[in-house]
C-alpha cells in the first residue's frame, strides 16, 4: 500500500503543476501546490505522522515545510523571493493532500 501512496504523491507532484499552469496559475505557485501535496501524502503514510490528525499534518506541512522554504527565500533575496502567495499555495496543496488521503482510505 505504501508503494501506491508514493506513486500517487509523485504523480501529484509532477502532474498537478502542468494542470495549474494551463489554468492561468503562475508556475511557481503550481510548483508549491504540487510539492506540498506530495509532502502531505507522504507524511500521512509515515510514522509518527500517520498517528496525527489530518489538520495537524496539514498545519505542520504549511508551517514547517512551507514556512521554512519561505524563510529561506527571505534570507536569500538575490536568488529567491519570499511571497505570502507561496504560503497560500502550500496551504492549498497540504489541505488537498489530506483530502486525497482521506478519500483513498475511505474507498479502499
Amino acid at each position: 500500500m505504501r508503494n501506491k501512496i508514493v506513486v500517487m504523491a509523485l504523480a501529484v507532484m509532477f502532474l498537478l503543476p502542468s494542470f495549474c499552469f494551463a489554468g492561468g496559475i503562475q508556475q511557481d505557485k503550481a510548483a508549491h501546490i504540487g510539492a506540498s501535496a506530495a509532502v502531505g501524502i507522504i507524511l500521512a503514510q509515515n510514522k509518527p505522522f500517520c498517528k496525527w490528525k489530518p489538520w495537524q499534518r496539514a498545519l505542520f506541512n504549511i508551517a514547517v515545510i512551507g514556512g521554512g522554504k519561505e524563510w529561506y527565500d527571505h534570507n536569500h533575496p538575490g536568488r529567491h523571493s519570499a511571497d505570502w502567495g507561496d504560503i497560500a499555495a502550500d496551504a492549498i496543496g497540504a489541505v488537498g493532500a489530506e483530502g486525497m488521503v482521506w478519500l483513498y482510505h475511505k474507498s479502499f
